[in-house]
């Protein structure tokens, strides 16, 4: 029982040690303000597009409709 708690304490030890590791990675990363601009107003445009195609249904229910597809 002992063991099992301790490989636990030493497994999340490892798991914030990586996930520190990529948080430096990811600040690290040059980033392109235009084209994250774009990027958010592209998506902009697509949900109100789909939104209107939704035809009074709630986006929860159209997110479970599209889950069952698959």
């Amino acid at each position: 029982m002992m063991e099992d708690s301790d490989f636990l304490v030493r497994r999340l030890d490892q798991i914030s040690h990586e996930l520190s590791q990529v948080k430096k990675m990811i600040t690290l990363m040059p980033v392109d303000k235009k084209t994250s601009e774009q990027a958010w107003d592209d998506l902009m445009v697509l949900s109100e597009e789909i939104s209107d195609k939704w035809d009074n249904s709630s986006s929860v229910d159209e997110i479970r409709s599209q889950r069952e597809k698959w």
